[in-house]
């Protein structure tokens, strides 16, 4: 299972972008044997999964105090 930002207290939106770009900075360097890039890669891609749920649950949070808004100056 992968853990989402909701359950990690310190997880962090712009240190996971951080850890993102070092780990392509690292690959596309050449530096890592071809089993650290297969395990990087498998690292990155929890991370984007992690920062793509936060982003979704960002804009459905907007999306509803939007439709509060909107139905507030409704009345």
């Amino acid at each position: 299972m992968i853990d989402v930002p909701g359950n990690l207290p310190d997880w962090n939106y712009e240190q996971t972008v951080d850890r993102i770009e070092a780990i392509i900075d690292r690959v596309e360097s050449g530096e890592l044997p071809l089993e650290a890039v297969f395990e990087q890669f498998a690292v990155a891609v929890e991370c984007l999964q992690q920062c793509e749920g936060f982003l979704a649950r960002g804009k459905e949070q907007m999306d509803l105090s939007i439709e509060l808004l909107t139905a507030e100056s409704d009345f």
